[in-house]
C-alpha cells in the first residue's frame, strides 16, 4: 500500500474580495472599457467571493516552502527522514536549477533527498501522487514530499477581470508514505490519465518563456502594472474550457470508477479540480451526483490551479466528514489540455 501520511496548506495574507478586484479593473480601463460589473455579477459567474494574491517578490517556491514548514510542524513530521521531494508547479524559479534542489536546502532537508520539479498545472497533483507511488512501489524510496504551489496572480492583467475573479495563489504539501504513521492514513489506488495537446492556446501564459519571449516593445505596454506582466500574461478562452471540461471530466469520473472496479454509489466524496464554482455545479448536476457528496469549497478560496484538490481534502479531513472506510474520488483537469484521476481510500 501507498498512502498519504500528513496533509497541509498555506494561503498569502492578502485577499481581495469581489468589489476590491472591480475597483482594480476600473482604474487601469479607459471610460469607454468599462464594463458594468457588481460583485453579484462575478459570483454568479464562477462562484468565488475571494481569492488571495502573493506578494511581487514571494514565488510559488516561497508558499510551497510555508505550506511544507506548516505540514512538518502541523503533523509533527521529522525532516530528516524525507526522502525525495517533488515539486509541481507552473511557476518554476528558474529554468535551471531545479527549483525542488532549492527547496531542498530552504527546508533544511538531508543531502540525501532526491528532488525534482514537474511543470503542470490543474492536474499536478494526481501526477505527484502517481509519481511518488511509483517511486515507492518500485522500492526506490519510503516516502516523498510532494508540494503544489502556483501565483496565477502574477500573470493575470488587472483589466482581464474574468481571470482576476477566478485565479487565486496558493500551495499544498502533501507526504505520501510506504506505511501508516497511524494517524492520517489514505491508499491511493489506481489512476487514468489523459492529454489533449491541441488544447495548447485555450488557456495559456504568453510570452512566458522560450516560444516568444517577451521582449522590450512588449514590456513596455505594462510600465505602469505591479510587477510588470515580465512573467507573461494568462490568456483563456473560456467557452473552449468549458467544451472541454464537459466533454472529459464525466468520461474521467466514469473510467476511474470502472478500472478501481467501483460504482459512484461506492464513493463517499468527490473531489474535483475548483476551476471554477458554476462549472463544478454543471458538471455535478451531468453527472447526478448528490449534492452532499460533491466538494466545492472555491467560494472563499478561488481556483489555486494544481493547490485545490488537496486544499478541499484537507478541509473535509479537519471537518471530520471522512471516516474510516470512506473513498473519496479526486480528478484534476484543465490547461495542457490534462486530465487525471484516483481513488483514495481512508
Amino acid at each position: 500500500m501507498t498512502n498519504i501520511t500528513a496533509l497541509s496548506f498555506y494561503l498569502p495574507e492578502k485577499s481581495r474580495t469581489n468589489q476590491e478586484i472591480i475597483e482594480e479593473y476600473r482604474s487601469y480601463c479607459d471610460e469607454n472599457e468599462v464594463d458594468e460589473i457588481t460583485p453579484k455579477t462575478i459570483y454568479n459567474q464562477c462562484g468565488i467571493k475571494r481569492r488571495y494574491s502573493a506578494p511581487i517578490d514571494e514565488t510559488a517556491k516561497d508558499i510551497g516552502n510555508k505550506a511544507a514548514l506548516q505540514l512538518f510542524e502541523e503533523w509533527e513530521i521529522d525532516k530528516e527522514k524525507i526522502e525525495y521531494i517533488i515539486f509541481i508547479s507552473d511557476a518554476l524559479d528558474y529554468k535551471g536549477p531545479t527549483t525542488a534542489c532549492v527547496m531542498q536546502e530552504d527546508l533544511g532537508l538531508p543531502n540525501s533527498v532526491g528532488a525534482i520539479d514537474v511543470l503542470h498545472g490543474c492536474t499536478g497533483w494526481v501526477y505527484g501522487l502517481s509519481l511518488a507511488k511509483a517511486l515507492i512501489v518500485s522500492g526506490q524510496v519510503n516516502n516523498v514530499l510532494v508540494i503544489t504551489a502556483d501565483t496565477p496572480t502574477k500573470v493575470v492583467h488587472p483589466k482581464d477581470i474574468e481571470l482576476r475573479a477566478i485565479f487565486s495563489d496558493g500551495a499544498a504539501a502533501t507526504l505520501i508514505e510506504k506505511n501508516s504513521n497511524g494517524g492520517l492514513t489514505a491508499d491511493i489506488r489506481d489512476f487514468i490519465f489523459g492529454t489533449d495537446g491541441k488544447g495548447e492556446k485555450n488557456l495559456y501564459t504568453s510570452r512566458s518563456a522560450t516560444k516568444d519571449p517577451a521582449d522590450i516593445e512588449w514590456l513596455s505596454q505594462f510600465k505602469d502594472i505591479p510587477g510588470g506582466m515580465k512573467r507573461g500574461r494568462l490568456l483563456m478562452n473560456s467557452p473552449q474550457i468549458f467544451l472541454f471540461a464537459l466533454r472529459n471530466v464525466p468520461k474521467l469520473v466514469n473510467e476511474v470508477l470502472d478500472k478501481n472496479k467501483l460504482k459512484k454509489e461506492d464513493i463517499d466524496y468527490f473531489i474535483l479540480h475548483q476551476a471554477n464554482g458554476q462549472m463544478l455545479e454543471f458538471l455535478r448536476k451531468r453527472m447526478k451526483i448528490p449534492q452532499e457528496k460533491f466538494i466545492i469549497n472555491i467560494e472563499n478560496i478561488g481556483n489555486t490551479v494544481s493547490a485545490t484538490i488537496p486544499i478541499a481534502l484537507y478541509e473535509i479531513l479537519k471537518a471530520n466528514k471522512i471516516k474510516k472506510g470512506d473513498k473519496v474520488l479526486v480528478a484534476g483537469f484543465g490547461i495542457g489540455y490534462s486530465w487525471g484521476a484516483t481513488i483514495l481510500k481512508f
